[in-house]
């Protein structure tokens, strides 16, 4: 054989060696990676269902409170669908069309005054803000009542 063929295989041979070792540093780092991701996926899943967790055990302690007559209704209405607007989920849970009477009552009270916007009211302007929703309760009540059976045993 010709000395310049053979210098040729030398050099194409070193040549394919390098990108053979290239490929496998390659590949070791895409593994690296992936494992990487995978772990930090499943530490976000963890994060989540222990947010979720929580937020199910106020749910279910606030339904249970309404149930058992410790909480008000508009009180109740009002947290719960806060809580529920915080629940992580990977689609959309419908929880207006799932617990619609819970859901109303908190429209409803959107507008009232809290805290110190209450407080700043008239004495008059406080009663009847009060009766509007005391009315408002009362007509609820059996749904909210209901509802809060179902979210005694909520899960997402």
């Amino acid at each position: 054989m010709d000395s310049t063929i053979i210098v040729l295989l030398v050099i194409g041979s070193l040549i394919i060696a390098g990108l053979a070792f290239y490929a496998g540093k390659l590949l070791a780092k895409l593994k690296s990676q992936q494992t990487e991701i995978a772990v930090k996926q499943q530490q976000h899943q963890q994060k989540i269902k222990a947010h979720n967790d929580k937020l199910v055990d106020s749910i279910q302690l606030i339904a249970k409170a309404v149930i058992e007559q410790q909480c008000e209704l508009s009180e109740a209405a009002i947290r719960i669908c806060r809580l529920l607007e915080k629940v992580y989920l990977e689609h959309d849970a419908h929880y207006p069309t799932t617990f619609p009477a819970l859901h109303e009552l908190d429209s409803l009270l959107a507008d009232y005054p809290t805290h110190a916007g209450y407080k700043e009211l008239k004495r008059q302007e406080r009663m009847r803000f009060d009766v509007k929703r005391a009315q408002w309760e009362e007509r609820l009540k059996g749904a909210i009542e209901a509802e809060c059976e179902q979210l005694r045993a909520f899960t997402p």
